[in-house]
This record gives structure tokens, sequence and C-alpha cells, in this order.
């Protein structure tokens, strides 16, 4: 049969919304909506996959609109997935099968059904997921800081506190106040979640410092987060 025009769009968290750009960032654990848009039909499903995992939906949002959600992970290092889709025609039965008890989709064509054929050409998004790091040094001023803060501000201008790591546990929540080193200094050190940082630009990090000499520093990181 042939096979009618398709788009893949990709919803990152970015301020733009959907896009159906090849290329898109995403930040780690961050849930990415993709959304395949085709020629509607009662026969058709849509397949996407990650090359390592495959979800079928198969009941669209909207007319000739079928919808998956995954999150991906990244590092500071980012890491490079290829997101791909399809719409399927059904000829006899859905060649996929659900597996409650793994909670996948499965691909088992009935022996003596007629295989579903591919309705769309195969559409790629290629998403890079990363995630950044806060590391903030300076030099104590008459012994250990008073206090120290933490804040994240995106580039809309809103800005969110981080609290400081009371507990001992590597997944305790809040920043971390190293030091002081051999040389005296100190350094705040925050892995942000994707909740606190803005996309489609750059996250400032601010971090304010009340010295034991009763001074107090501001200084600041910009973090890229495109």
């Amino acid at each position: 049969m042939s096979q009618p025009s398709a788009r893949l769009w990709a919803d990152t968290g970015g301020p733009g919304g959907f896009s159906y750009e090849k290329r898109q960032y995403a930040y780690d654990g961050q849930p990415v909506t993709f959304e395949l848009e085709c020629v509607p039909s009662k026969n058709l499903y849509a397949v996407f996959g990650t090359g390592s995992q495959d979800a079928v939906v198969n009941t669209p949002t909207s007319a000739g609109r079928y919808r998956w959600t995954h999150a991906f992970a990244g590092g500071i290092k980012p890491t490079t997935y290829e997101v791909y889709a399809a719409a399927f025609e059904v000829r006899d039965r859905c060649d996929w099968v659900y597996n409650k008890l793994k909670d996948t989709w499965e691909c088992y064509p009935g022996s003596n059904d007629k295989p579903d054929v591919k309705a769309t050409l195969d559409l790629v998004v290629e998403i890079r997921c990363y995630r950044v790091q806060v590391r903030v040094k300076f030099l104590g001023r008459g012994g250990p800081p008073r206090e120290v803060g933490l804040a994240l501000v995106k580039p809309s201008g809103e800005s969110v506190r981080i609290p400081r790591r009371r507990g001992v546990a590597a997944d305790s929540p809040g920043f971390i106040l190293l030091g002081p080193d051999n040389d005296g200094a100190y350094e705040v050190s925050y892995a942000p979640t994707f909740k606190e940082v803005g996309r489609g630009g750059k996250t400032r990090a601010e971090v304010v410092i009340e010295h034991s000499s009763g001074a107090v520093e501001r200084l600041v990181q910009e973090l890229d987060t495109p």
C-alpha cells in the first residue's frame, strides 16, 4: 500500500512545546512526550521505540495522532537516544500482544494471519539527554561560614531555592557543602533535577555565603540548559 506522509513530534519541556526537529535535548529523568501524526484510519496503530524498548499505542489521542511518553537518563556527558515511530495497518489481528507480567509489548504474529503492514515510513528523532552540575568554590573568611544558600534561577525568572542536605544518605535532598580543604576553600555541590532547571537557555545558580567574619558574598554560575 502507499505510505502517506507523517510527522513525529517531541515535547522535551522547552519553551516551544512540541517540535518536529530531528535533534532535540532532554533533561535527565524528564518525561518526554512523542506524537506520531498520520492520516486517520480505524485500522492503524502506532509503534514507538528506543531500540531497546518498543511501545505500542493502539488508541490515538485524536484522529490520526498517537502519543507515547518516556523518560531518559543522561549525565554530565550527554547520552544520545534514537526514538523511532511508525504506523501499521491491522489486516487480521494486531501482531503485537501486551505482556501484563513484564509490562511490555511483544510482537507475536498469528501463524495463520496476514502480517500487519507498515502504513508510514520509519520516523526518527534524536534525543540528547543531559544533566548539569553546580560546583561553586569559595574561601572561608574567619572560619567556617555561618550560612550558605543556593537558588536556581530559570530563564523565565522563576527562582527555586535548594535546601542544604542534612542527611548522610546519597538520596537525601539538597546541596552538599564540602570543605574546608588544605587551602581553606569550601565547595557547594549539587545536581539539579529536571523540575529545578529552566529549558531553552541558561539556568543561573546563585550561592550566597554569610562568612564567620560577618561579610556576605554572592557567587554566580551559569549552567547551559538547552
